[in-house]
């Protein structure tokens, strides 16, 4: 079953503001966490229901970037997957739950 992905505005700020933060750091670091994010999302794509459910009431699953300490979260409906939030691993979980409600 593949699917289209859509990231709300939120996950797109979430997206900018580490690219902003690897950029500081190194110019290559940037491009490949966006690579490493564009990869999570033809993964979710070509099989949306592979990844873990993290949170059984909403039926939120992870993704996980390949290199970099992030996660990608998504729910799955109507035969889309709605990206939520692109999160450092140190994040806690009230910041991703919030945007659940």
């Amino acid at each position: 079953m593949s699917t289209t992905a859509i990231l709300t505005p939120e996950a797109k700020a979430d997206v900018a503001e580490a690219v902003a933060w690897y950029q500081q750091r190194s110019g290559r670091a940037a491009e490949e966490f966006l690579l490493a994010v564009g990869a999570a999302i033809v993964r979710i794509e070509a099989q949306p229901t592979a990844q873990p459910v993290i949170e059984h009431g909403s039926g939120a699953r992870r993704a996980l970037l390949r290199k970099f300490p992030h996660r990608v979260l998504y729910l799955v409906e109507d035969g889309r997957a709605v990206v939520f939030a692109v999160m450092h691993h140190r994040r806690d979980e009230p910041a991703w739950r919030e945007r659940l409600e």
